[in-house]
């Protein structure tokens, strides 16, 4: 559906602006220059500019309030250099399946052909291959279109970022045409014969396992992903160093995190028959350790590219696929399978509870939630997973994320602008006590007030 939302002559930046509001991509996180100085000119006081001191910190901020807002959000990086200060987090962006329009300046099309200062000289092959769509529009009149395609491109899943550099000669030139919205789709249903091959292996296995990755989180999947595991009565297991947690790891079937090396996650799965996986399991693998794959695999995967290289035997998509399998395969398990009901972890999180509980409710569970919610962007090793696992159990959807890169330079950043009032709203309260200062200096110092934001939390 196609919806007009701007019935007068506008500018591209009004046009532009108009655009984004609709998607309610008021929040900027951005590091200008002289060449995004035009786009800021006249920004409307709705809109609010988060600024980083670096560009790398500026695509982790973005990247941490696009997945706690589940929505996607708009960078502002400087050009050439400056954008090339941002590809290590734009790379861990792309494999976190976040999206991100991503924006930098360019000098005026006039300059262009003679290269000047501060020119992007290939600006659409300089963020390949982390980014779905790079572009830049040709006439002035072309950019509120680009962002809409840009828009519905990182929505459609997988989702990711994508790329608009954009000449600083753009925004005070009329626009062509009012802007247009369209509604983007942002799921794939499973395949339904597929669904039955899957229901079908699991009713005749009789040592199932399921093994769980960041795409049951990223699909809010929780909750079938855990009544499919119940239904079967199986083992669940997490993807190596998953950056999000799929299942809740106090769960009676939970067994922890899979090992990286091919042989030892082998050692893991002995015994088990056909192993479910909505996951990385069997290819995410280092270092390299001789051992066979796992058990039969029936793989769901959200991304064409993965599906290929992947040991598994089928695919498809985690949310849909985990209601429609545990439906098919109701009925095929009376209860918790022989061997899976004792977790170690899960015995672990009942002794911790039991110390805590003799300790007058004192713990561990004591530091890891803040005024402002549960929400922890962290990084646990994959040598301590089961310790911390063990200690620090996630219980809860949407309360842990970190990179899926295996880079540093993310996790301050992101925990920063995933905790902001929009990102989250219980930590308004807080937010509004620390910035005080930043937002009574002036009326007319707004980027003070924003870097406030930007730095405390």
């Amino acid at each position: 559906m196609t919806a007009i939302i701007n019935q007068r002559t506008a500018t591209v930046r009004e046009a532009t602006f108009d655009l984004l509001r609709t998607y309610a991509m008021t929040t900027i996180f951005g590091n200008p220059g002289s060449t995004e100085q035009t786009f800021l000119e006249k920004l409307p006081p709705d809109f609010r500019y988060v600024l980083g001191l670096q560009e790398a910190s500026v695509i982790a901020m973005a990247d941490g309030f696009a997945q706690a807002t589940h929505r996607p959000a708009l960078v502002n990086l400087h050009t050439g250099v400056g954008f090339g200060n941002a590809m290590g987090n734009l790379l861990t962006a792309f494999q976190n399946r976040t999206p991100l329009i991503v924006t930098a300046g360019q000098q005026t099309r006039e300059m262009l052909l003679l290269e000047p200062y501060l020119t992007n000289v290939d600006p659409t092959t300089m963020p390949r291959p982390w980014v779905k769509w790079a572009y830049e529009p040709a006439r002035p009149e072309d950019v509120p279109g680009a962002f809409m395609r840009a828009i519905a491109t990182a929505l459609q899943p997988p989702a990711g970022p994508v790329f608009l550099s954009l000449p600083l000669d753009a925004w005070d030139k009329p626009s062509e045409a009012p802007a247009a919205v369209r509604t983007v789709a942002t799921r794939v249903g499973p395949d339904p014969a597929r669904v039955r091959e899957f229901a079908d292996a699991l009713e005749r296995a009789t040592a199932p396992v399921v093994i769980y990755g960041a795409a049951v989180a990223r699909s809010s999947a929780w909750d079938e992903a855990t009544a499919l595991a119940e239904a079967l009565g199986a083992p669940v297991w997490t993807a190596p160093a998953c950056e999000r947690t799929p299942f809740p790891e106090d769960h009676p079937l939970y067994r922890g995190a899979l090992p990286w090396a091919l042989g030892p996650l082998s050692e893991r799965l002995e015994g088990h028959d056909v192993a479910l996986a909505s996951a990385r399991p069997c290819s995410a693998t280092t270092p390299m350790s001789p051992g066979r794959t796992c058990p039969r695999v029936r793989a769901c995967c959200t991304s064409p590219t993965i599906r290929p290289r992947r040991p598994a035997h089928r695919s498809g998509q985690p949310r849909g696929r985990c209601r429609l399998v545990a439906r098919g395969a109701r009925g095929t398990s009376g209860g918790t399978r022989p061997g899976a009901a004792c977790s170690p972890h899960a015995a672990a999180v009942a002794q911790r509870r039991l110390g805590r509980a003799a300790n007058g409710g004192a713990g561990v569970r004591g530091a890891e939630r803040s005024p402002s919610g549960p929400r922890r962007p962290g990084r646990r090793e994959p040598l301590h997973h089961a310790a911390l696992q063990a200690a620090w159990p996630v219980t809860e959807p949407d309360t842990y994320y970190t990179f899926a890169s295996g880079g540093l330079g993310w996790n301050l950043p992101a925990a920063v602008a995933s905790r902001s009032p929009s990102a989250n709203p219980a930590a308004t309260a807080r937010w509004s006590r620390s910035s005080a200062t930043d937002r009574s200096s002036t009326p007319s110092s707004r980027s003070g007030a924003r870097r406030g934001c930007c730095c405390r939390s």
